[in-house]
C-alpha cells in the first residue's frame, strides 16, 4: 500500500498488517506516539483524506470525539490500510525549535581547545635523510611521543606529496588525528549536542574562534515509540532488533544535523573534529547501543556513569574519521549527562549558601547545593509538562496555547507565533491552573467546579459559561480551533498537573529536609531548560511548583545542559570539571525515601 501524507507530501509503501504509525515513521514523518502505540493517549491523530482503512476499534470510538469521527480523524496506532491513502497531520505533530536558541556561554567562560592545528613544512626524504614520513612529522611539529592511529597511516605519503610537503597536522594533545594538505589552521570545528527526551539540539563552533556558527533542533526520532524514557526502555525489551533500531534513530538523527548545518554554515563535515554529548541516562545509553533494561527496574543501576570516548568513525556520522564523540558522565540511573552540564553550566557549586537548580523537561531532575555540598535527584513527574499526559496537550509548536490570563471576568490567550489555537503546551497549562485558581473555577484540592457552582460563586457568567461537562465531568473551554472543535483543559489535566509539580516540589523538599535547608535559607532558584525558560514564575508559585522564595530569586538561564555540553567542547578544563564534579554529587533515591512520600502527599494540594 501507499502512503501520502500531507502537507509535506512525503510517501512510504507498507503492508496491510502495518499501522499508520508505522507508515508515518517509514516515511519519516512525525506522529506524538506518547504512549508507545498502546492505542491509550490518543495523541496520534491522522485524518484519512482518501483510500479505505480498518474498521474503527472500540478504543477509537472512547477516544475519538464525534465530530473528530465524521471528519475522517483515526489513531495512527490502531488503523491500517485497505489501499492506498492519502493522509494530512494535524498542527500538533509540528516540533519545537524554541529550545534551539537559548545555550548561552557563562560570562567570564574561557575557551581552552582540546584540538590544535598546526601548519609547517615537512622536509622531503632524501638519499642523506631517510626517515620515515612518521618520524619526519613528528621532528616538524615538535611533538614529543607524536601518536597516530593506523588509519591515517596509509594517507600521509599522499598528503606529503600533494604540496611537497606544506602541510597542516590536526593534533588532540600529542595525537595527530588528520594531516591535510596545504594551510588549513583557520578551519577547525566542533559540534555540542543535547539530546532530550523530546528535543535534539545541535550547535555548531568555530574551535579556533570560541564562535557558535549554528544551532539547529528537531523532535527526538525516537518519540514515535513513547514520550517518556520507561515507554522507550519497553521498546527496547520487545524485540530482537529494537534497541538497534533506536540507536540508529538518533544516529540518523545526529548526520541529519551535522549535514544541515554544514550546508547551511558551508563547512566542510571533514573539518569537524570533536563532538560532546549530553543527554539523560537512557538517552546515554541509547545513543551508545546499550541496552538500558536495568534502568527500568530497581535498582535502577546504569551500565555505566562515567563519560564515555567513541572515534567518530565507529558512530559513522560523516565527520573527520578522526574525530572524538565524548558523552559526559552521568550521575545515577535517572540523573544523566544533561544535568551535570547543567552543574557545570551554572557554577552551583561556587555559590554561596544553598541554591537549587532544576531542569524541568520530560523529567524533572534536580541539583541542591549547600556550601559546596551537592545533591542530586530525578523526580517521576511524568510527561505532563510536555503536554503528553494532557487531554489537548501538544509540544510547544505553532498553535499551542502559552500563556492564559484572567482579567475583569474575562479570559485571554496567547498562541506561539500568533497562530491558529490547536492544543495547550507547558508554560500553558501552567498559566491556565494558576489563573483558575486565582479566579475560583479550581478549588486548592484540585477539584473544578460545575458551571451552575462557579455562578453561585459570583464568578462571571462569561467565565462560568466556558465550564462545559466532558464525559460528566467539569471542563474549561480555553479557545476554539479552525475546525470549530474546543480546545479544554479537563478535570483530568488538573489532576495531572497536580501529580507532576506535588512530586517536582516533593523532590526539591526532601533533598532540603536531607541537607538541613529551609525555604527562606534558599538564595536562588536556577530554572534550567526550555521550559523553566517560557513558564511564568508568577504562576509557578501560585500553583505551588516551586518553594515560595520570591520571583526575583528565581532565575531562568535557558539551555543550561546544552551550554555545558559547549563549555566541554571549547574548554578541556571543562571536560575534566565536570568529571571531578559528578563524583561530588550525593545522589537521593526518592522511589524508597519516606520523607518523599510524606512530602508528595502535602505537595499534591495547591
Amino acid at each position: 500500500m501507499i502512503l501520502l501524507f500531507q502537507p509535506d507530501n512525503k510517501k512510504c509503501e507498507i503492508e496491510r498488517e502495518e499501522n499508520l504509525l508505522f507508515g508515518a515513521e517509514k516515511a519519516g514523518v512525525l506522529i506524538d506516539g506518547s504512549c508507545g502505540g498502546a492505542g491509550i493517549c490518543g495523541k496520534c491523530k491522522i485524518r484519512v483524506i482518501s483510500g479505505t482503512v480498518s474498521p474503527l476499534t472500540e478504543k477509537e470510538k472512547e477516544i475519538l470525539t464525534e465530530e473528530e469521527l465524521k471528519k475522517g480523524y483515526r489513531l495512527a496506532c490502531l488503523t491500517y490500510p485497505v489501499d492506498d491513502l492519502v493522509l494530512e497531520l494535524p498542527g500538533t505533530h509540528k516540533g519545537s525549535s524554541r529550545k534551539k536558541d537559548m545555550a548561552a556561554l557563562p560570562e567570564g567562560f574561557e575557551p581552552e581547545p582540546l584540538i590544535s592545528k598546526i601548519h609547517r613544512k615537512v622536509k622531503r626524504p632524501s638519499m642523506k635523510d631517510q626517515r620515515s614520513d612518521f618520524d619526519r612529522i613528528e621532528d616538524t611539529f615538535e611533538i614529543h611521543n607524536m601518536k597516530i592511529d593506523w588509519e591515517l597511516l596509509g594517507g600521509i605519503h599522499g598528503v606529503l606529496d600533494e604540496k611537497r610537503g606544506d602541510v597542516t597536522g590536526v593534533f588532540r594533545g600529542n595525537r595527530l588525528i588528520a594531516l591535510e594538505a596545504g594551510d588549513t589552521e583557520d578551519y577547525s570545528y566542533g559540534m555540542a549536542f543535547d539530546i532530550g527526551t523530546t528535543t535534539v539540539v545541535a550547535m555548531l563552533w568555530n574551535l579556533k574562534k570560541a564562535e557558535v556558527l549554528g544551532v539547529t533542533a528537531r523532535t527526538n526520532p525516537q518519540s514515535i515509540y513513547g514520550a517518556d524514557v520507561i515507554s522507550r526502555i519497553q521498546y527496547c525489551n520487545e524485540g530482537e532488533n529494537h534497541l538497534a533500531n533506536m540507536q540508529q534513530k538518533i544516529l540518523d538523527c545526529f548526520r541529519d544535523m551535522i549535514g544541515e548545518l554544514c550546508e547551511t554554515c558551508q563547512v566542510d563535515p571533514a573539518a569537524i573534529y570533536d563532538i560532546t554529548v549530553v543527554g539523560n541516562t537512557t538517552m546515554s545509553h541509547l545513543f551508545l547501543g546499550v541496552h538500558p533494561k536495568s534502568l527500568a527496574r530497581t535498582p535502577f543501576a546504569p551500565v555505566f556513569c562515567r563519560s564515555v570516548d567513541v572515534p567518530a568513525k565507529e558512530l559513522c556520522l560523516g565527520v573527520n574519521p578522526g574525530a572524538n564523540v565524548c558523552f559526559l558522565p552521568n550521575i545515577a540511573g535517572h540523573v544523566g549527562a544533561d544535568i551535570s552540564a547543567v552543574l557545570l553550566a551554572t557554577g552551583l557549586k561556587e555559590k554561596k549558601g544553598a541554591n537549587i537548580a532544576i531542569d524541568i523537561g520530560t523529567n524533572g531532575e534536580i541539583l541542591l547545593e549547600k556550601d559546596g555540598q551537592l545533591y542530586a535527584c530525578s523526580t517521576a513527574a511524568g510527561p505532563a509538562f510536555e503536554g503528553a499526559a494532557i487531554y489537548m496537550g501538544m509540544r510547544a509548536a505553532d498553535g499551542a496555547i502559552e500563556k492564559v490570563r484572567i482579567e475583569d471576568g474575562k479570559l485571554y490567550i496567547h498562541t506561539i507565533e500568533d497562530a491558529p489555537p490547536l492544543g495547550i503546551c507547558g508554560s500553558g497549562l501552567i498559566d491556565a491552573v494558576a489563573q483558575l485558581l486565582e479566579a475560583g473555577i479550581v478549588l486548592p484540592t484540585g477539584r473544578m467546579l460545575t458551571g451552575e457552582e462557579a455562578l453561585e460563586t459570583g464568578i462571571s457568567p462569561e467565565l462560568a459559561g466556558k465550564i462545559v461537562q466532558n464525559d460528566q465531568i467539569p471542563a474549561f473551554v480555553l479557545a476554539e480551533r479552525k475546525d470549530g472543535d474546543p480546545i479544554i483543559l479537563t478535570q483530568q489535566d488538573i489532576r495531572e498537573v497536580q501529580l507532576a509539580k506535588g512530586a517536582i516540589y516533593a523532590g526539591m523538599k526532601t533533598m532540603m529536609k536531607m541537607a538541613g535547608v529551609e525555604i527562606e535559607d534558599l538564595n536562588s532558584i536556577i530554572l534550567a531548560g526550555a521550559f523553566g525558560n517560557y513558564i511564568d514564575k508568577k504562576s509557578a508559585l501560585k500553583i505551588g511548583l516551586l518553594p515560595d522564595i520570591g520571583e526575583e530569586k528565581i532565575i531562568s538561564v535557558g539551555n543550561a545542559a546544552g551550554a555545558g555540553a559547549c563549555m566541554a567542547l571549547l574548554s578541556k578544563t571543562s571536560r575534566e570539571l565536570v568529571k571531578s564534579l559528578v563524583k561530588e554529587v550525593t545522589h537521593v533515591e526518592l522511589s524508597v525515601n519516606m520523607d518523599f512520600q510524606e512530602e508528595y502527599m502535602i505537595a499534591m494540594n495547591f
